[in-house]
C-alpha cells in the first residue's frame, strides 16, 4: 500500500464516534438513553395531567358557585396539557418507525380509555346510586375502570342496574379492540423500513422469481 494511501486509511480508523453516531442501525447509547427519557417524560406527563383533569373535575356545574367554576378551569387546563402533550407524541410517531414511538401512543390511548369510562362510572353513580354497589366517589370509578381494563375483577365493586350492565358490557367489548389494535400497531411498527434505494423482501422474492 502506498505511504499516502496507508495513512488515510489510519486516519479514518482513528475518527471519534460521536454519541448520535450508529453502528450496523442501531443507535449509540447517548441517543437511547435520550429517547428512553423524553418516553419516560412524555408518557408520564400526560398520566399526571389526566389523572388531575379527572380528580379536578367537580360534579357541579361551572355556574353552581366560585369553587365548582374554578375546578371546571383547573380541570380544562389540564386537560389541556395533556392535550398538547399528546399532540407532540402523534408527531413524533408519525415521524419516527419506532417501537418506543408508537409504545407512547399506545399507552396514551390507555391513558384517554381510562378517563373516559372512569368518569362515566362516577357520573353515572351520582345520578344513579342504585346502578353500581360499592361507587361511592371518583377513587372508586377509576379503581373499578382499571380493574375491568385488567380484567382483574374482585367483586367489591358491581353493576346492578341495566344502564350499569350495559355500560361495562361495552367497556369490555371495547378493551377488547383496544388490545387488538395495540398489537397489530406494535407488531406492524416493530419491523425497520427498508434501506434507501433497496426494495422490500417481497418485492426482491418477487423479482427474483
Amino acid at each position: 500500500m502506498p505511504p499516502d494511501d496507508a495513512r488515510h486509511a489510519a486516519g479514518a480508523v482513528r475518527v471519534p464516534v460521536t454519541g448520535s453516531a450508529s453502528v450496523d442501525g442501531v443507535p449509540a447509547p447517548g441517543v437511547l438513553a435520550r429517547e428512553f427519557t423524553r418516553f419516560l417524560w412524555r408518557t408520564t406527563g400526560v398520566l399526571v395531567l389526566l389523572t388531575a383533569c379527572y380528580y379536578l373535575l367537580p360534579a357541579e356545574s361551572p355556574w353552581h358557585d366560585s369553587v365548582a367554576g374554578s375546578r371546571w378551569a383547573a380541570s380544562f387546563l389540564s386537560l389541556c396539557g395533556g392535550v398538547l402533550v399528546m399532540r407532540n407524541q402523534l408527531r413524533t410517531a408519525r415521524t419516527e418507525r419506532s417501537v418506543r414511538a408508537r409504545a407512547e401512543a399506545v399507552l396514551t390511548a390507555l391513558y384517554l380509555l381510562v378517563l373516559v369510562f372512569a368518569v362515566t362510572y362516577d357520573r353515572m353513580a351520582r345520578s344513579e346510586p342504585d346502578q353500581f354497589s360499592g361507587i361511592h366517589n371518583q377513587t372508586d370509578a377509576l379503581y373499578f375502570t382499571v380493574t375491568i381494563i385488567s380484567t382483574v375483577g374482585f367483586g367489591d365493586i358491581t353493576a346492578v342496574g341495566t344502564a350499569a350492565r350495559a355500560v361495562v358490557t361495552l367497556h369490555m367489548l371495547v378493551n377488547l379492540i383496544y388490545v387488538g389494535m395495540a398489537l397489530r400497531v406494535l407488531a406492524t411498527f416493530s419491523t425497520p423500513p427498508p434501506a434507501p434505494g433497496r426494495p422490500p423482501a417481497q418485492v426482491r422474492d418477487v423479482a427474483d422469481s
